[in-house]
């Protein structure tokens, strides 16, 4: 990331003193008792007695007024607001490095693929002959120069249905072929048009007024070889212990949970149902065929039918007491740690993802009617009821007496009581389940939150039983209704799940050129920050070089003791707060770079 400076090395400024004679001059001065003739004197006029006009500009005051807007845009830039690019996918998707675009053929839905930049098609010179000739060349640190010099995948995963794009439909058109030659084989590498990272502001020596806080997103400079600027989310604070148990993050001992705003900027889609697949049923490429993991129960009995083939999921029923289930099934990857952005990832483990959000639009066609949602594992799983006549309880899973047990609202940290309901009207129902957390939104308005206590110990006990039994929880997840009604905008997403990476050394180290140490902060290798200490991690935590990867630390920040996967305060250069600059369009193909904005995407940073 550039630019390559670091202004929290330098204390700023104090703000002048008003001198005396800086006083004096600006003292305000006392009103004429007679007022000044606008006629121009005798002076002014030539020999004939006319009044010479008034000299235009000339190019001394334009100059000074163009040196003077860059002055003051120098002087923002060093002191208020800077811009930076993300060149890397290590905060994907929340924010994109150089990536390429995709739309599923199947099933319409949008989504970025990350761009290699250290590893482009670039003219190298043979150093025996001196001829120049184009090969694939692996960089460090390397910087999109070419839009098309990035080779893609061969295949892109669609996140929603999961279909296999291959590279020559990816949106870059046209995509250029070129053969590439190594150890005796060759293959014929893809290269559509790949986009730009999103630029970004960030807000410099905000951290002087008030310190970092939890889930912030920083630019540092990363502390093994202090040359790079790194983007990534703020976990740890001074005196804090940190420690990743089971995809969650927990702070001295405790489950840390996120603020709303935070968690909904950081959920990734696990299926979306307007997006449906033009080719449900059909068999694919891979010999797979796609069918909607949203199963209704009972398919088609007297007590109702469950219609799920299309973006609408209907239950009709001529009994308005008759109770339909619509469950989500786990097929393939749905549920896992997988992000499409990553076509080849780095691999840090399959895991189910159980902190979840579900959200719906539902209209009830009965005057009896009424919803019930449920969300989470055994061991972190709720329920949320809500009754015709705006009954809103919540239910907790009891593991030890397999039943659920009702929350009250003297216990919930908010509670509001809701309205009787109306028959026919739409209602937005949204429930989520992360960090051992309830949220439930009816219409966009946050009804009730509960956070339940789960403790390092309990994480650790559960992780223990899935090292003996190999296997991992399978969520729940539900929507029963009574009486006949539509279910429209059906969505299923999940939040990050912070991997146990290992530290990664490099590929010729002699210290473990296997990889095998374990990472920095992850479960029984916890971390214990002192005074002006953070721990940074990606929000695409499968292929994120943060605090648990490093391995070195700065030689400059030695004689501070500092241990591996920390950041010190001094390196921290601002809050990333907005993206003015996403990636945008071209407005024809002859044009080779993006110039116009994607307006849409411009967005503040949560």
């Amino acid at each position: 990331m550039e630019p390559d400076n670091n202004p929290l090395l330098n204390n700023p400024n104090t703000s002048p003193v008003p001198s005396a004679s800086d006083e004096a001059t600006t003292a305000p001065i006392p009103p004429s008792p007679q007022i000044v003739a606008t006629v121009p004197s005798r002076a002014l006029r030539d020999a004939a007695g006319r009044v010479p006009a008034k000299p235009n500009p000339g190019i001394r005051e334009t100059l000074e007024t163009v040196i003077l807007a860059l002055i003051l845009a120098f002087t923002f830039r060093t002191f208020c607001v800077e811009a930076f690019v993300i060149p890397t996918g290590s905060m994907a998707p929340t924010l994109s490095g150089a990536h390429f675009r995709a739309v599923c053929p199947m099933c319409g839905y949008s989504f970025n693929v990350n761009a290699n930049v250290d590893q482009q098609w670039l003219p190298v010179r043979d150093p025996e002959t001196g001829q120049v000739e184009s090969t694939l060349v692996r960089l460090n640190n390397g910087e999109l120069t070419d839009p098309n010099a990035i080779p893609a995948p061969n295949y892109a995963m669609c996140p929603n249905c999961h279909f296999e794009i291959p590279a020559d439909d990816l949106r870059g058109k046209p995509i250029i072929k070129r053969v590439y030659s190594s150890n005796n084989a060759s293959e014929t590498l893809h290269f559509p048009y790949a986009y730009n990272g999103d630029r970004i502001l960030v807000m410099k020596y905000l951290y002087w007024l008030a310190p970092p806080k939890r889930w912030n997103v920083v630019v540092f400079r990363e502390p093994m070889f202090g040359k790079q600027n790194f983007i990534k989310r703020l976990v740890g604070l001074p005196g804090n212990t940190v420690e990743i148990v089971n995809g969650d993050v927990f702070i001295d001992g405790k489950i840390a949970h996120k603020p709303v705003h935070v968690e909904k900027s950081m959920l990734q889609v696990v299926y979306n149902n307007d997006f449906y697949p033009t080719d449900a049923g059909q068999q694919r490429m891979n010999g797979n065929r796609w069918s909607n993991p949203w199963v209704g129960e009972p398919q088609n009995s007297a007590a109702g039918k469950w219609f799920t083939g299309g973006p609408v999921i209907n239950f009709s029923t001529g009994r308005p007491d008759a109770v339909g289930h619509l469950v989500f099934i786990q097929r393939n990857s749905y549920l896992y740690n997988d992000l499409g952005y990553n076509a080849n990832p780095y691999w840090n483990g399959h895991h189910i993802d159980g902190n979840l959000y579900m959200r719906t639009v539902w209209i009830s066609h009965s005057p009896d009617s009424a919803v019930r949602m449920t969300l989470g594992p055994a061991t972190n799983r709720f329920q949320v009821t809500l009754a015709h006549d705006g009954a809103l309880k919540l239910y907790q899973w009891d593991t030890a007496k397999s039943t659920y047990r009702p929350i009250s609202a003297q216990n919930m940290s908010l509670f509001h009581a809701c309205a009787a309901l109306q028959t026919g009207k739409p209602y937005r129902l949204a429930l989520s389940n992360t960090q051992h957390e309830a949220r439930f939104w009816i219409n966009g308005k946050l009804m009730l939150q509960y956070a339940a206590p789960w403790t390092l110990p309990d994480a650790l006990a559960v992780a223990h039983v899935r090292d003996i039994t190999g296997e991992q929880e399978t969520p729940k997840i539900q929507i029963d209704v009574t009486g006949g009604c539509t279910l429209r905008h059906v969505l299923l997403m999940r939040d990050i799940y912070y991997t146990q990476m290992k530290i990664r050394f490099p590929y010729n180290s002699s210290i473990d050129p296997g990889g095998t140490r374990p990472g920095t902060g992850t479960m029984g290798h916890p971390i214990t920050l002192k005074k002006g200490q953070y721990f940074m991690l990606g929000d695409n935590s499968n292929d994120s070089e943060d605090s648990r990867a490093w391995y070195r630390v700065e030689p400059v920040l030695r004689g501070m003791h500092l241990p591996m996967g920390v950041v010190p305060q001094r390196y921290i250069l601002g809050r990333a707060f907005m993206v003015y600059w996403p990636a945008g369009f071209r407005p024809m193909r002859a044009i080779n770079w993006a110039i116009i904005p994607n307006i849409g995407r411009m967005r503040f940073i949560r």
